[in-house]
């Protein structure tokens, strides 16, 4: 058998390319390496597509957003205010059985295990799953619109989201001390949330944005660095509205339309709010207002205000009033039929209680030391008891003269009975049928 030299071959070979490299200098081959892209993506809410909609899929390594966004809240990088979402713990407990939001319920347990959210009126869920509820509450989150989000996207897929919810509220003074910054508002609020009224809270200036000022639209929240104070952003504007062939209020600025926020307005009255000034013009026939328009974010508006015109938009509204009280005949009878035929008629319990209206809005005119915002109160009021139109929510709630409420919860249930019918408009359904003047 022939003894194979392969063996030593081998051994020849790498001798002698030992001694052949060891005279020539060494070199350094550099291995390609990419480097990982982290990038920040912000997005502003627009109240239609939250983040777990198909439309974000490829952001996450499942393709599925829904799926991803559990994964990020089961891995706490999901944070709302700076508060990580609750988590499942090792031991099958939960790392918190509640997140606030700006000092009221955001998301919570319930005694017997399920969860349930409230993130504004219309962003809400009860009695859920604890993986259910986690994963709605943050897509109603990002459903604020009035907001914008943050995800953080690293080699193209998302590894963290955070988010900060910020209310809102008309300021009716402002006052600015040495360390912190206070506002009122022009009422108590709607009740409508558990959280604590602005009024209430003292702003650190460190945490103060934009000069807010006494009759301003601002934006406030609650974060791991305390409260947060900001004026929000404006511009001057002319409203417009009417009712279009299907009985719907087409409201306008500048002529054209605008885009409602999904904030909590709680601490912002009815007539600073977005739609019920429209509302009230209508009730009122007042048109080409001039007013000025406040955003939260770009495009996104929280409400409106009428600054200077506030009074004598009062003043004009009282006049017109006075006038309906004068030219609209009382019926003695109840019925009409002793008002001459095709005469406007009014109970006279009708005529005595918007007599009171115009009574407590003259009141306030009068007043030194009302504000701008108190105008627009009364003027609202005022419109309400006059021109509200029958079984309409916005006519009836809260109004003390035609409607019903209890002051948001704040006071005893009332009801009028007349179903926020106002004077004028039910004075225009009434004509005599009587022959005497």
């Amino acid at each position: 058998m022939k003894k194979s030299t392969s063996g030593f071959i081998g051994v020849a070979l790498a001798s002698t390319l030992a001694m052949s490299f060891a005279s020539v200098p060494s070199v350094a081959f550099a291995v390609p390496h990419r480097a990982t892209q982290v990038t920040t993506k912000t997005i502003y809410a627009d109240g239609v597509t939250g983040i777990t909609a198909a439309t974000y899929d490829s952001l996450f390594t499942s393709g599925n957003a829904e799926q991803g966004v559990a994964a990020l809240i089961a891995a706490g990088a999901v944070k709302v205010n700076d508060v990580p979402v609750p988590t499942v713990t090792g031991d099958g407990e939960y790392s918190a059985d509640q997140l606030d939001i700006n000092g009221g319920s955001g998301l919570w347990e319930n005694a017997d295990g399920s969860w349930s959210y409230n993130v504004q009126i219309l962003l809400q869920g009860s009695n859920e799953s604890y993986a259910a509820a986690v994963v709605d509450f943050v897509n109603a989150v990002t459903l604020m619109r009035g907001i914008s989000y943050r995800l953080t996207v690293t080699d193209g897929v998302v590894t963290a989201m955070s988010a900060t919810i910020k209310d809102v509220a008309f300021a009716n003074t402002v006052s600015k001390g040495s360390k912190s910054t206070e506002f009122t508002i022009a009422g108590h609020g709607d009740g409508g949330t558990d959280k604590p009224n602005p009024s209430t809270i003292s702003f650190p200036n460190n945490n103060v944005a934009g000069r807010p000022k006494s009759q301003n639209m601002v934006l406030y929240w609650e974060d791991a660095e305390g409260w947060h104070l900001e004026r929000a952003a404006s511009k001057n504007v002319v409203l417009d509205v009417s009712r279009d062939s299907s009985g719907n209020l087409t409201e306008s600025v500048d002529g054209a339309d605008f885009t409602d926020s999904r904030l909590t307005l709680q601490y912002s009255e009815p007539w600073n709010r977005p739609t019920q000034p429209f509302r009230a013009m209508y009730w009122m026939g007042e048109n080409n207002v001039s007013a000025t328009q406040w955003f939260a974010t770009p495009g996104v508006t929280v409400g409106f205000s009428r600054g200077a015109g506030a009074r004598p938009a009062l003043a004009a509204a009282l006049t017109k009033a006075n006038k309906a009280l004068s030219t609209v005949a009382v019926s003695s009878a109840g019925d009409g039929s002793d008002v001459a035929e095709g005469t406007m008629w009014v109970t006279q319990a009708y005529h005595d209680i918007f007599d009171k209206a115009v009574a407590d809005a003259q009141a306030e005119l009068d007043s030194e030391h009302a504000t701008n915002s108190e105008y627009e109160g009364a003027l609202y009021r005022l419109a309400q008891a006059y021109g509200g139109q029958t079984g309409d929510r916005f006519s009836w709630l809260e109004n003390t003269y035609f409607g019903s409420g209890d002051d948001y919860g704040f006071g005893e249930p009332f009801d009028t009975g007349y179903n926020g019918t106002g004077f004028w408009t039910f004075a225009q359904a009434h004509l005599g049928t009587g022959t005497g003047s």
